[in-house]
C-alpha cells in the first residue's frame, strides 16, 4: 500500500489568533497625541517663565547694582610703646561706608579684637553698645579707646628693631541684613573685617595706613 504524503506544520507557525509559539504579541499602546501637545506646551510655558523671571532679575540688579560696605581705617594710637612698660593703650576710629544708592543696611553689635604677632592680644570688646542702621550713602564712624593689651615690651622691641614699625591686625565681627525700598531681608548674615594696621615708634599711625581700605568677609 502506498505510504500516504503529508505536511506538518512545524510548532512555530503563526495562527490566525496572533500567537507565536505559545506566547501572545501584544499589540503596541496607541499614541496619545493630545497628551503629547499638553507636554510640550507645559515645558514651553516652564522656559519662558524661567527665562522672563531671569531677565527681570538681571534687570533689578544692573538698576540697584548693590555694593558691599566699605570699612576703612581713619585713626589708630599705641599710647605706651615709647615708655617699653608692659602696657599698651590702643583707641582709633574705622568708618563704615554705604556706597548704595537704593539699599540700606543693618548691623548689629559691632565687637573689636586686635591680632599682634599671631595672637589675640584683645579679643570680643564691644566697639558700639547698640545694632546700627546705615541709609544709603552715608558714612558711620566706629570709635574706640582704652583698649589696654599687656604686650607693651614686644612692641618696644619691634619699634627699636628694624624700620621701627609695630603691626597689628584689627579684626571687627558683626551682623549684617540689607533692605531695598519697603522689601527687607529678614535673614542675618556673619560679617567679619580685617583691617591691617602699623605704628612707630611713638605709636601713631603711619601715613601709608591712614584712610586705608579694610577687608570683609559676608555672605
Amino acid at each position: 500500500m502506498p505510504c500516504a504524503l503529508y505536511t506538518a506544520m512545524p510548532p512555530e507557525a503563526s495562527s490566525s489568533t496572533g500567537s507565536v509559539a505559545g506566547r501572545r504579541i501584544r499589540p503596541l499602546p496607541a499614541e496619545q497625541p493630545h497628551l503629547t501637545r499638553c507636554t510640550k506646551l507645559l515645558c514651553s510655558a516652564f522656559l519662558t517663565l524661567l527665562l522672563v523671571a531671569g531677565v527681570v532679575v538681571f534687570v533689578a540688579y544692573l538698576a540697584v547694582r548693590p555694593h558691599r560696605p566699605r570699612f576703612h581705617v581713619t585713626a589708630f594710637t599705641a599710647s605706651g610703646i615709647p615708655s617699653g612698660g608692659g602696657l599698651v593703650v590702643l583707641s582709633g576710629q574705622l568708618t563704615v561706608r554705604n556706597p548704595n544708592r537704593d539699599i540700606a543696611y543693618f548691623f548689629d553689635r559691632f565687637y573689636l579684637s586686635v591680632e599682634y604677632r599671631g595672637a589675640d592680644v584683645a579679643k570680643d570688646r564691644p566697639l558700639t553698645a547698640a545694632p546700627l542702621y546705615q541709609p544709603p550713602k552715608t558714612t558711620s564712624p566706629l570709635p574706640f579707646q582704652g583698649v589696654e593689651v599687656s604686650a607693651g615690651e614686644d612692641m618696644a622691641k619691634d619699634a627699636a628693631e628694624g624700620d621701627g614699625r609695630v603691626e597689628m591686625t584689627v579684626r571687627v565681627r558683626s551682623r549684617i541684613r540689607a533692605r531695598l525700598a519697603f522689601w527687607g531681608n529678614r535673614h542675618w548674615h556673619p560679617l567679619n573685617v580685617r583691617c591691617e594696621v602699623a605704628v612707630g615708634p611713638d605709636g601713631q599711625l603711619l601715613a601709608e595706613y591712614l584712610q586705608k581700605r579694610c577687608s570683609i568677609d559676608f555672605f
